[in-house]
């Protein structure tokens, strides 16, 4: 083991942030560019864009849990994390050189634009949740409870944070190919390249005993069932694809009044499980708490990925001339060349996403881990989720010029900032130790389960006559996970929940 893996040094806890960078970075590729070149390279209307975007996750609900169930059971290459840092990696670079190329493999394979961009979206989620939860995982494992854990993940979101600004910057200065090919790249090197410098722990020899294997079954069934309140989502997220693959999209009407229903049984469940928690308070309940006010957090920010670029471009575009627009002003300082109007649009985005991306990169180390030793992660989580809502407002019902929008980006940041960093310790030291592999699929599944209900908030917006009411529909998904992080127990210093909020 190497020296400074033993003193838990800055330079190691930034070299094993480096996988999840990779990730990190591929995501805000895909955030950044995604939308843009499907609408504009392909041609794909916006809720076709929402159906690439809920394939991914849909597929990953059943690849996590397996992902994260063999990891804790691997030793391949001294480790229990590598293999699929490898894969993953290796695949997710893959997927992204296929999505500049759709349209050769459309025309090797015969199959329709559409159905490629499917398929490259589905490979991409893989590979990327193949990767994402070995290495949210590896950073558990080497790291000790308390302090030292807070600290791993909050390095964990500077590095990947800052080099998502990179990624905005490359695709206002280079475009959004430059920075899909840069991906590619940091996606293979960075998943791999560190793993010769990181020592796993051997897994943990017990005595010789008999469980039976019921037993064990029960014990990895009781981890996913956490989940169980936000089950409504994957019903949903089944229906939308149904009916946009195989009846041609013949019960869109059905989309909104449907979200809004799945909605309201989550919440209802939400509360019975909040009411138990004070009755009857249990560690399995607390997580549930926990992992529901995650999953409506994820709503509103994956909404917002998918949906904002229509939000810039139909809403803040047409109050801005393209020479007059800031990111326009920046993106002529940076690289000499003014954009045309039709990357106008791609550059206010990744100019707003930039400035959300600097906050979350420089508060956790600067202002999140301190603050966390001083009042309690969960008092400095939900505090930073209520600053992502004024965000959300401030964007809705500011001005429709850039500055309201980029005003309401900053703000986002600090609640970004903390859903990334701090709510990683807070769920690692509330679960069993020896199955973070699993344990990690289950967290991730509480994004990706409302994230398969994005099509159904997408259609509810537009119902209301879109513009300012996406924005006030993504502060809605925040305050609701605000609620619900107001009734996580904070855990006091011996590790159990102090109930005093």
């Amino acid at each position: 083991m190497l020296n400074i893996q033993k003193r838990l040094s800055t330079r190691f806890l930034i070299l094993l942030s480096l996988p999840t960078t990779a990730v990190g970075f591929c995501l805000s590729a895909g955030v950044a560019s995604m939308s843009w070149i499907l609408s504009t390279r392909y041609g794909l209307k916006i809720d076709d864009i929402a159906l690439i975007w809920l394939m991914g996750p849909l597929f990953g609900l059943v690849v996590q849990p397996i992902v994260g169930w063999l990891s804790d059971r691997t030793w391949l290459w001294n480790g229990r994390r590598k293999p699929y840092l490898v894969v993953g990696g290796l695949a997710g670079a893959a997927a992204l050189v296929a999505l500049l190329k759709m349209d050769v493999i459309a025309e090797l394979t015969g199959l329709s634009i559409f159905a490629i961009a499917i398929l490259v979206a589905v490979v991409s989620d893989l590979s990327i949740n193949v990767t994402f939860n070995p290495a949210r995982s590896l950073v558990a494992d080497v790291t000790p409870e308390g302090p030292d854990r807070t600290r791993g993940y909050s390095w964990m979101q500077t590095v990947s944070g800052t080099f998502g600004i990179s990624a905005y910057l490359i695709s206002i200065t280079l475009g959004n190919y430059a920075l899909v090919w840069a991906s590619a790249v940091i996606m293979a090197v960075f998943s791999i390249f560190p793993l010769f410098f990181i020592e796993e722990p051997p897994p943990v020899a017990k005595p010789a005993e008999k469980i039976p294997a019921l037993q064990g079954i029960k014990a990895d069934w009781s981890a996913l069932a956490a989940l169980s309140p936000m089950s409504g989502f994957l019903g949903f997220g089944a229906f939308i694809a149904v009916d946009k693959l195989v009846l041609g999209n013949a019960l869109a009407g059905m989309y909104a009044p449907l979200f809004l229903a799945v909605t309201a049984m989550t919440l209802i469940w939400g509360l019975v499980v909040v009411w138990q928690g004070r009755t009857q308070p249990t560690p399995d309940n607390r997580v549930r708490t926990l992992l529901l006010g995650h999953g409506f957090a994820w709503l509103g920010i994956q909404s917002m990925f998918v949906m904002a670029f229509f939000f810039v471009r139909d809403f803040v575009l047409p109050t801005t001339s393209s020479d007059t627009a800031i990111a326009s002003t920046f993106m002529r300082l940076l690289s000499g060349s003014s954009p045309s109007a039709v990357d106008s649009a791609g550059n206010i985005l990744s100019l707003g996403f930039l400035l959300m991306n600097l906050v979350g990169a420089i508060l956790p180390v600067t202002a999140l881990e301190p603050l966390c030793k001083r009042w309690g992660r969960i008092r400095v989580h939900r505090t930073a989720i209520g600053s992502m809502v004024l965000g959300y407002l401030l964007v809705s019902f500011g001005s429709a010029g850039e500055l309201y929008y980029y005003a309401g980006m900053l703000l986002c940041g600090i609640g970004w900032a903390s859903t990334i960093s701090i709510v990683f310790a807070i769920y690692t030291e509330s679960v069993d130790p020896e199955k973070m592999g699993l344990n990690m699929s289950v967290f991730n599944c509480s994004l990706v389960l409302p994230a398969l209900a994005v099509p159904g908030l997408l259609s509810l917006s537009t119902a209301l006559g879109g513009g300012r009411w996406m924005f006030v529909l993504f502060a809605l998904c925040l305050a609701v996970s605000f609620g619900f992080w107001c009734c996580v127990a904070e855990r006091n210093s011996q590790g159990n929940p102090d109930h005093a909020r």
